[in-house]
């Protein structure tokens, strides 16, 4: 049993101080981060170059076309009208498309106008000639200012009510981050009751409750006030908001988890804040900044992505991650410092001495299990390997997809002028491919027979006369016969982009600028995962000090990814899942999200991993044998990891209830990766595998003891709970 260290009246008043000052100045940061943040915020990205994958041959050939015609191929609008009666190509245009047409003529962002009477193209009436589309090209544009004042213009118009849906690439984008903001918003006020409701639980009362919840306000508000200072070098997109909030309150839960279940195994120990403090210092604390700085050390490899969607969600996942971490080891122990003994709700006479904790009162619930497992390794290992590669194997059959406005919901009037075009104007192209020739000299007979080369392409309609743009360029519109983002369309571009053309060709439009981004992402992926796994190993060997346990963990993180991939595929692509979720099958995944998935559980996995492990390797410098030490170490940790993987299930998991398909699967596919990664990975593979590893889980080349003394982190300017790193290393 531990004595309780005793401080002079003295020590203790200036205890309480020190922790008033970190709370009062990480308050003021908080604040000041959250109103520049908040002003900053308004700056953040929502168009479609977040998508674009910088220096590729299509965003050349897209500024090659903006400079000569003004118009950006990128984006654009398209307006579907009711007509009001039946029409055809030589009908005069009625009045509600003439109105739309004065409309889009007015906006000073457009630079040109189609419709069917001054193009003579039939496509754009519907076969029962009851509604017409109306197609304007766009130049440089403020996307959400412009479709705003656009709709607030088509709605001043009675006539229009009720009749006219406008969309297009440039509204699809606006809409689509509208709709994710408002549904991100929705599914936490729906789970946040949900949440608190399980803190209380899982933390035994709403003080320790609350302390997650003021970790998360901390660790959003710092990471929008850094955004807010990152977007003065680098714009940032919008989306990455989605993340923050999500890993924000569901870090800030396990970290706050961690130190606060600790902090209460110590004082019920020790009987004292200041011992208590002193011991998560150097124990969970050594934890969570393992932790903390391994996942923000992951998503921060995603910044090497040249794609502002993905590495905003990069460079602010590593913020919110750090930001949690720095609350967890700063702010967090000045309130339990003063307010530790009612946190920890025990009777006063037990406040007066400390306990000892025996080893009967060690082997509970999850020692049970650990040792359960133990018995069997091969048999249990076994299991779980083959429960994992099933769930992953669907994966070997993903499909890739990017977001449009088929990803709308149809209560979004670019939703539902993207179905009505597809299910109305069958033979009309949504999204046409253009091919821009760059050609000193040409004969308009070469044109014309490359032209014809072209039409002959499967999945190609109709191919336009070449029009020269100016100089060596030239330019031809080709109508797809599949959605624009599907498989054949795909194919369809490859096929385009491979046929020998006059000069230097290249294939614009959406399908192509999808081609452009896989191939980016995938050029960047192997350096991306590299990283990944090295920082992991490393981190992973300097808290363990041993070579096994890392590259048995980043197995197991691989194992866990590719088995939330599988079922990803099973219940997007396949649309096992489309009833109970409510969307319309995409068939194909979306390829950012999956990157942006991989980098976030990935480092949860290692979290959890450095949870366990951790407490583990403390067990084994007790003492321990090695079975015992997995056994102790996981009934100290697997209620913690459980439990957090819980809540932060429920936090990601919120945004499922999203409209947009492809932020459920990054909902689902955090969610269920973290739930599988706290139950099957480290309730039977690590035990099981440790067993059979044995004394060799602590094998290292290094010379010495095979399992060395803990990293101790002697930070003199860093105040714990109210207490400088040296004045606490003297209560102990």
């Amino acid at each position: 049993m531990s004595q309780s260290p005793s401080l002079s009246p003295a020590l203790v008043a200036d205890r309480r101080r020190r922790a008033r000052s970190v709370l009062v100045g990480a308050g003021v940061i908080a604040l000041l981060c959250l109103v520049g943040g908040g002003i900053a915020s308004s700056h953040l990205t929502s168009s479609l170059s977040d998508y674009d994958a910088p220096g590729s041959a299509v965003v050349l050939a897209q500024h090659q076309i903006q400079r000569a015609t003004g118009a950006n191929p990128e984006e654009g609008y398209e307006v579907v009208v009711r007509t009001g009666g039946p029409i055809d190509e030589s009908s005069p245009l009625p009045a509600r498309v003439a109105t739309v047409v004065a409309l889009l003529r007015a906006r000073p962002e457009v630079k040109s106008i189609l419709d069917y009477a001054n193009t003579g193209d039939a496509t754009m009436i519907s076969q029962d000639g009851a509604f017409t589309v109306v197609v304007a090209t766009v130049g440089a544009v403020a996307e959400k200012q412009a479709v705003t004042a656009l709709q607030s213009a088509i709605a001043a118009q009675p006539s229009l009510k009720g009749n006219t849906w406008l969309g297009g690439p440039t509204v699809a984008d606006v809409q689509i981050a509208a709709v994710s903001s408002q549904d991100l918003g929705r599914a936490e006020l729906l789970a946040f009751p949900f949440l608190v409701l399980l803190l209380f639980f899982v933390f035994r009362g709403l003080r320790a409750a609350a302390l997650p919840l003021i970790g998360a306000l901390f660790a959003i508000a710092v990471t929008l006030g850094v955004m807010g200072l990152a977007m003065v070098a680098v714009p940032l997109s919008v989306f990455a908001l989605n993340l923050v909030i999500a890993l924000g309150l569901g870090l800030s839960v396990d970290f706050s988890l961690l130190i606060v279940s600790r902090f209460r195994e110590e004082f019920r120990r020790q009987g004292s804040v200041d011992a208590a403090l002193a011991t998560v210092r150097r124990t969970a604390g050594h934890t969570v900044l393992f932790s903390s700085v391994t996942i923000a050390a992951a998503l921060a490899t995603l910044a090497i992505f040249p794609e502002r969607f993905v590495y905003s969600m990069g460079i602010a996942g590593a913020i919110v991650v750090l930001a949690a971490g720095a609350f967890a080891l700063l702010v967090l122990p000045s309130l339990l410092a003063l307010g530790g003994e009612r946190i920890t709700k025990l009777p006063a006479a037990r406040r007066r001495a400390p306990v000892a904790t025996t080893e009967v009162d060690a082997r509970g619930r999850w020692y049970g299990v650990a040792s359960f497992v133990m018995r069997r390794p091969v048999v249990w290992a076994s299991a779980a390997v083959l429960v994992l590669v099933v769930l992953a194997a669907p994966f070997l059959h993903v499909s890739f997809t990017g977001g449009d406005a088929s990803a709308l919901p149809t209560s979004s009037s670019a939703g539902a002028a993207y179905q009505l075009v597809q299910t109305k104007f069958t033979a009309f192209s949504e999204a046409p491919a253009e091919l821009l020739v760059n050609v000193a000299r040409v004969s308009p007979a070469r044109l014309a027979t490359y032209g014809a080369a072209v039409a002959r392409v499967p999945g190609v309609k109709a191919v336009s006369t070449f029009q020269h743009l100016g100089g060596p360029l030239w330019e031809s519109d080709v109508a797809l016969s599949a959605a624009p983002l599907s498989p054949a369309a795909q194919s369809t571009v490859r096929a385009l982009q491979s046929l020998q053309g006059p000069g230097a060709v290249t294939v614009v439009g959406q399908t192509a600028s999808f081609l452009a981004l896989q191939h980016s992402l995938g050029s960047h992926l192997p350096l991306v995962l590299g990283l990944i796994v090295i920082i992991a190993l490393l981190m992973l060997f300097a808290m363990t000090r041993s070579v096994v346990l890392p590259v048995m963990a980043v197995v197991m993180n691989i194992f866990t990814i590719g088995a939330a991939f599988g079922m990803l595929v099973w219940a997007f692509q396949w649309g096992h899942l489309s009833s109970v979720l409510g969307f319309s099958p995409p068939g194909a995944l979306q390829s950012t999200s999956l990157i942006i998935i991989l980098a976030v559980v990935f480092g949860l996995s290692t979290d959890y991993g450095v949870f366990l492990l951790g407490r583990i390797k403390e067990e084994h410098e007790a003492g321990a044998s090695s079975g015992d030490a997995v056994a102790l170490g996981i009934e100290r940790t697997g209620g913690i990891v459980t439990a957090a993987a819980c809540c932060l299930a429920l936090a990601v998991g919120a945004l499922v209830l999203s409209r947009l398909v492809f932020v459920k699967e990054l909902g689902l596919g955090v969610a269920f990766a973290v739930v599988l990664d706290a139950t099957i990975v480290r309730g039977l593979l690590v035990p099981a595998l440790m067993k059979l590893l044995g004394p060799l889980s602590w094998w290292s080349p290094a010379p010495g003891p095979k399992v060395q003394a803990p990293i101790v982190l002697t930070t003199p300017p860093i105040v714990l709970g109210g207490v400088v790193a040296n004045d606490l290393t003297a209560v102990e």
